[in-house]
């Protein structure tokens, strides 16, 4: 097998991210109610993206890929194959294996990863740096997608985090458009962020 390139990923990412934030233009001309649904859609893609692209990246790893500035990852075992990653990450030496790999938050990918690469490995600093990101892409996700009372308790903390307190009427995709937050929409904030996270991961 082909040494895997951590730059295809970089790369992909950057522009899946980038036509996500061109609706932002686009979809100026549409009505309110569906700025907001087209919004909601965007971060749901968007945190999947997310997390797929670091599943890749950690695979990757796992079998021989350098970082993107010639750096070394500090493995402390490898794989010849993508599937054979996945499995070290679920049981290499653990007593009991993982049923799944899960991606969605920062601990989830540190523990994944804790057993197969060095803990001095500048990926976990970065999974670190960005785990506030994480977590507030996936409050607000799993609203839209779940729209639950547990899933409703905690995008109320996204609420009064950005506006200070709760404040009626603050939907998903409202809280995604509003420009009262800053200079640029919640949403594109994230995309923005998003890509520096990737960037950073792979030490582009």
């Amino acid at each position: 097998m082909a040494v895997p390139l951590l730059a295809v990923d970089s790369k992909e990412f950057s522009s899946q991210s980038l036509r996500l934030e061109s609706l932002l233009i686009s979809i100026s001309v549409l009505p309110p109610n569906h700025r907001k649904l087209v919004a909601e859609i965007a971060l749901v893609r968007l945190f999947l993206l997310v997390q797929n692209t670091i599943r890749s990246i950690s695979a990757k790893i796992l079998c021989g890929a350098s970082y993107c500035d010639s750096s070394e990852p500090k493995c402390l075992v490898r794989s010849r194959t993508i599937r054979g990653a996945y499995d070290l990450m679920r049981s290499h030496s653990r007593s009991t294996p993982k049923k799944r790999l899960s991606w969605g938050e920062s601990s989830e990918i540190r523990d994944n990863l804790e057993l197969t690469l060095s803990e001095t490995d500048p990926f976990f600093v970065t999974v670190m740096n960005h785990g506030t990101l994480l977590v507030d892409m996936r409050y607000i996700r799993n609203h839209i997608v779940h729209y639950n009372d547990t899933t409703l308790s905690h995008f109320r903390k996204m609420v009064r985090k950005h506006y200070g307190g709760l404040k009626q009427g603050i939907t998903p995709g409202l809280l995604l458009l509003t420009t009262k937050l800053g200079t640029k929409p919640l949403l594109q904030q994230y995309l923005i962020e998003s890509r520096v996270l990737i960037k950073s991961l792979v030490r582009g």
